[in-house]
This record gives C-alpha cells, sequence and structure tokens, in this order.
C-alpha cells in the first residue's frame, strides 16, 4: 500500500481516529481501577479498532488486500474476546521491557505524519490505518507475562513484520518502532522470554488482593495473647 493511500485514508477517517484516542483512555482508566479481568474488554477494543480499520481500507482499491489481513486480526480478536487467554499480568515483566514498549505504545498514539495540521497525538491514524493498530497491539501483548494467544500474537507479529518493513522502505524511519516490536515478539513466543521472579504476596495489587491482605492483618493484630489469657485463668483461680 502506497504512503499516498494510508494518508488519504488517515484524512478521510480523522474523527474515527479521534475516538479510538479516547477509547483507548477509557480503557486505561479501566485497568488502572480495576487492575483485573480486564482481558475481555482489552480484545474487545482492539477487536474493534482493527474492524474499522479493515472499513477504511477496503474502500480504496490498492488497500484491498490489506483491508483482508486486517479483517482476518479482526476475527482472531473477536476469538480472544469470546474465549482469553491473554493474562493481562505485568508484575513478572522485566522493567526494562515494559519501558521499551510502554514508548513504543506511545509512539503508536502519535504516529506522526497523518494528521495534516491537527495534532497527532488525537488524530494519528489508530484504528483507521494498520500501523499504528498493529503496534499499540503488539507493545500490548509484548508487554504482558507469562501468557499470551500464540496464534493471536504470532499473527500480529508476522503481520506487522511485513507492513513495517514495506513501510519502512517506501516511507523511511517512522515505521520502525513496528519493525522493532515485531522483531520483539518473536523470542517471546518461542518462550525464551526473561521473566522476573514472582514475588508472591506482596506483588498483589488487585483491590481485593490488597483487602484480603489488611483484613489478616487486621485479625493478627486484634487477637489476644496467650499469655494474658493464661494469667486471667490463674487470677480467676486464685479467687
Amino acid at each position: 500500500m502506497s504512503p499516498e493511500t494510508q494518508l488519504a485514508v488517515a484524512e478521510s477517517f480523522l474523527l474515527v481516529a479521534a475516538l479510538h484516542h479516547f477509547a483507548v483512555a477509557v480503557v486505561a482508566v479501566l485497568f488502572w481501577i480495576r487492575r483485573t479481568s480486564m482481558e475481555r474488554t482489552v480484545a474487545v477494543y482492539f477487536a474493534l479498532a482493527f474492524a474499522t480499520a479493515a472499513v477504511a481500507l477496503a474502500g480504496h482499491p490498492s488497500a484491498r488486500i490489506v483491508a483482508a489481513f486486517t479483517t482476518g486480526l479482526s476475527a482472531l480478536w473477536c476469538l480472544e474476546a469470546a474465549h482469553p487467554k491473554n493474562v493481562l499480568s505485568f508484575r513478572r515483566t522485566p522493567r526494562l521491557r515494559l519501558a521499551v514498549m510502554g514508548i513504543l505504545g506511545l509512539f503508536a498514539l502519535l504516529y506522526p505524519g497523518y494528521s495534516g495540521e491537527l495534532p497527532s497525538f488525537v488524530f494519528s491514524p489508530l484504528g483507521v490505518t494498520l500501523p499504528p493498530t498493529l503496534l499499540l497491539a503488539l507493545a500490548t501483548l509484548n508487554s504482558i507475562a507469562p501468557a499470551t494467544s500464540r496464534p493471536l500474537h504470532g499473527s500480529l507479529a508476522a503481520v506487522g513484520l511485513v507492513i513495517g518493513v514495506n513501510g519502512l522502505l517506501s516511507e523511511g524511519w517512522i515505521h520502525v518502532p513496528l519493525v522493532v516490536a515485531s522483531v520483539y515478539a518473536v523470542p517471546l513466543l518461542f518462550g525464551r522470554a526473561v521473566l522476573r521472579e514472582d514475588d508472591g504476596e506482596g506483588g498483589a495489587t488487585s483491590v481485593r488482593a490488597v483487602h484480603e491482605r489488611m483484613h489478616k492483618r487486621r485479625v493478627l493484630l486484634s487477637r489476644p495473647r496467650r499469655s494474658s489469657i493464661r494469667k486471667l485463668n490463674t487470677h480467676n483461680r486464685k479467687k
């Protein structure tokens, strides 16, 4: 797909891109509040993002092949939404990988060059063209540990590598982050990812886990000492 076609698609669906930026912000806030059980919500969002990108791309004859791949990725995300296999946990992910993927995910939200004179952090073509949508999805799956859906993760990496290399040759450095994210996914898919030690209870961040720990502490602190009970019994016997 030519750079001109991508630019035409992006300019035609600026409002859709803005709505996707808003949706990402909402999902991020929900995840920050809940911390758990967000796998289906994230999958539904990405299924929708790839679906709208497929519709946007299908309107241009030169982009219909890319639209077909985008539709397939949307279908895989729909399967993930129906039966989640990804585990949205960052507790065991190395901090360096989290930092790198965070930067790549931020670049997906900025993706300059497609918003005209409008600010790219609101109108970058997320959910409209494939590169930023792929980049955000890959940055998310590359960040979580230890489990992802391999068919989904592998398909995203393969398509991302093809689109990224093609874009790198035709448009230059702007597609480097997509290539990096796609290549980064390869060792993760082969199970060669380095994981942090599981810190167990101390690393639990969910509201329920914190509540349970606090409840345990209150119970332990409220229990009377055995020595006090024995002294009380001895005093009653003397009387």
